[in-house]
């Protein structure tokens, strides 16, 4: 294999009493005197080496610490049978030393990689010791797992691979952009793309009719831990579609990635309807393996505690629950009943705009489902179909509630002059155990069309003329129809392997706060740069 190794350490074993050549990290040393052992560990896991004491690396081997990186000749025996080690993947075999080089020393590690105590902020600081992890390193390349899938899978349905700017025109999409000043045309900005979606459309008029790809986006947004100033998605579109031409792709696609990467069979899809879910459920991204805990409409907005009575009864006055039902009111501005009498009679009221109360129920559902463990197990998939096209924003204007390049339904487009509220979009969203992990739509292709949704948006012709022109123009040519989805690959990656956070699955990420703690951005231009954009007002920062 090379210079420094000829196996990885899972190799050995399939080469008990063959001479072998592993590198790597060293993991522990222990040192009982007439021996000493270290474990080494590479990419694929870990593999114990043993010293004895009249081997002339004996006493180097004494001085190895952790972090060390090694080279290590020598022949794979079996351990002693209650020397073997159930918990590591080559725990039944040991690599005996004959040679031992060591190719860097490592300062003392600021932690011990895997440490459950070490906050996050430490882990993020030192990023390279975290991705030691072999939990970090399994969900990493699990993450490359499902690109390969994806691309696997679209590339034998006739899908192109096309790249996609990532310094764009400024086209406000919902998010603000991330500004790049132009060296060459001062006064004038790129902004970072937040998603390829008008480069898309535009490849759907230049007659490529399958694309797909996985671009970086940006968005300079408050985060969470789903979001991040820059993510990765997996971005396609299709010509001469409709919504289920679309969706039955991405069914099958979900389900090659599900078995090709876990071995697990995803059978039925349902497609429900979005008023549905938001008076079934309370959200747009039900969770369907929360059984029970209904919500019930009477007047007011009612969660349904039948079977959970006694497991509520004894949450109740606990300071979790407490503290979690008083989050619940302050966020969604609701009043929630709480008392054992109120749960003696098998329900919680909650108390409110009908909305924010529904919303508020769907997370008591959450909440009551997870705190007694009553979540099954597995994946649930379906679709949220029939979302509306518009909706008000805080200041009550119209606004669009996926893009406003999303086409509407054709048997309500007789409302958009009248009651534009009421029309419905060609749009959909893929939901997985409460989580969405993909949104998209049939996109308008009509210019008269085009042009009246920017006009309810109270866009003047000249404005959206500015921002979409080249789109506009592009049009004239002969369009399609079109349509596509993209998928927050982090987040879908994160739900398959049940975490929490999308930071868990990307190598590098930011904090909540926008910073990488490993490199120390965001940070103050060098000065000769600055001298370059004379034109631009900067304020230093007073961090």
């Amino acid at each position: 294999m090379g210079r420094y190794r000829s196996h990885y350490c899972i190799q050995a074993n399939n080469n008990v009493g063959q001479a072998i050549k592993v590198a790597g990290w060293v993991e522990s040393v222990r040192d009982i005197g007439k021996l000493v052992f270290f474990v080494l560990r590479d990419i694929t896991g870990s593999l114990q080496v043993t010293v004895k004491k009249d081997s002339k690396y004996f006493d180097k081997a004494k001085e190895l610490s952790l972090g060390d990186v090694v080279s290590v000749t020598g022949r794979i025996a079996e351990r002693p049978e209650k020397m073997k080690n159930p918990k590591m993947k080559t725990g039944s075999v040991e690599l005996i030393c004959e040679e031992l080089e060591v190719m860097s020393k490592s300062d003392r590690l600021p932690f011990i990689p895997g440490d459950p105590n070490v906050t996050e902020a430490t882990r993020l600081k030192y990023r390279y010791l975290d991705l030691r992890r072999p939990e970090m390193q399994r969900n990493l390349i699990f993450r490359a797992k499902v690109m390969n899938a994806f691309r696997e899978f679209l590339t034998s349905k006739g899908f192109i691979e096309i790249e996609t700017p990532y310094l764009a025109k400024s086209t406000p999409e919902g998010s603000r952009d991330f500004l790049v000043p132009s060296r060459l045309h001062p006064g004038k900005f790129y902004a970072l793309a937040q998603s390829p979606q008008l480069y898309k459309q535009i490849l759907m008029v230049s007659g490529f009719d399958r694309y797909f790809q996985f671009p970086r986006c940006f968005r300079d947004e408050d985060l969470r831990g789903d979001r991040q100033p820059e993510f990765t998605q997996l971005d396609l579109e299709m010509s001469f579609v409709d919504m289920d031409d679309v969706m039955s792709l991405v069914e099958d696609a979900v389900k090659h990635v599900f078995k090709k990467t876990m071995g697990i069979e995803i059978k039925e899809i349902p497609r429900l309807d979005y008023e549905h879910v938001i008076e079934k459920y309370g959200t747009d991204k039900p969770d369907l393996r929360i059984k029970g805990l209904e919500i019930v409409h009477d007047g007011s907005v009612k969660v349904s505690l039948e079977g959970y009575e006694e497991k509520v009864k004894d949450m109740i006055g606990k300071k979790s629950f407490d503290n979690k039902m008083k989050s619940i009111e302050d966020n969604y501005d609701v009043k929630v009943s709480r008392f054992k009498q109120s749960i003696a009679n098998g329900f919680v009221q909650i108390e409110g705009e009908k909305l924010d109360s529904l919303a508020a129920a769907n997370e008591l559902r959450r909440f009551i489902a997870y705190a007694t463990n009553s979540i099954e197990e597995g994946f649930k998939v379906l679709w949220v179909v029939n979302f509306p096209l518009f909706e008000l924003n805080e200041e009550g204007q119209i606004t669009s509630a996926h893009h406003p390049f999303t086409s509407p339904r054709d048997e309500d487009l007789e409302l958009l002059d009248k009651e534009p509220l009421r029309v419905r979009a060609k749009s959909y969203d893929l939901v997985i155990n409460g989580w969405e992990v993909a949104g998209g739509s049939i996109r308008i292709h009509k210019p008269e069309i085009q042009a009246k949704v920017f006009k309810i948006l109270g866009m003047s012709e000249e404005e959206y003329k500015k921002r979409y022109g080249f789109l506009l123009e592009a049009f004239k040519y002969g369009v399609p129809p079109h349509g596509g989805i993209a998928f927050g690959l982090d987040r879908f990656v994160a739900v398959m392997l049940g975490l929490n956070s999308i930071r868990d699955v990307i190598a590098f990420p930011k904090t909540k706060d926008g910073v990488d703690l490993m490199t120390g951005s965001p940070s103050e231009a060098p000065e000769e740069y600055l001298k370059e954009f004379r034109w631009l007002k900067i304020e230093k920062s007073k961090d």
